[in-house]
């Protein structure tokens, strides 16, 4: 199972990385919140789930972001691309969080 989801971790990543950042949200702060700055520490956070188990750190900070990110999109419904890329960080970043927990059980 674990495997599964590792491999679709993957192909999730690879969909994502091909997605250019929503230009409009390069000044855009919806909640307060740099999306920029989240969009990176989340990409990293995906890379670093890809290569092996997240150190405590990381996983505080992934777990939080997912957070923000979720509170974050229902406020940019007006703009249909940014919808779509960021929900689909958002579940990348959920679907990195299980595989980083299944890898501790």
């Amino acid at each position: 199972m674990a495997e599964v989801s590792l491999d679709q971790l993957a192909r999730l990543w690879d969909e994502f990385r091909s997605m250019p950042f929503p230009r409009d949200f390069y000044q855009r702060e919806p909640e307060g919140k740099c999306v920029v700055m989240m969009d990176s520490t989340l990409a990293g956070c995906i890379s670093s789930v890809l290569d092996g188990p997240l150190d405590d750190r990381r996983r505080d900070i992934l777990r939080g972001r997912i957070t923000a990110l979720g509170a974050i999109l229902p406020t940019i419904a007006d703009d249909e691309y940014a919808t779509t890329y960021f929900t689909h960080l958002h579940g990348t970043a959920v679907l990195a969080a299980e595989v980083d927990r299944s890898r501790s059980e």
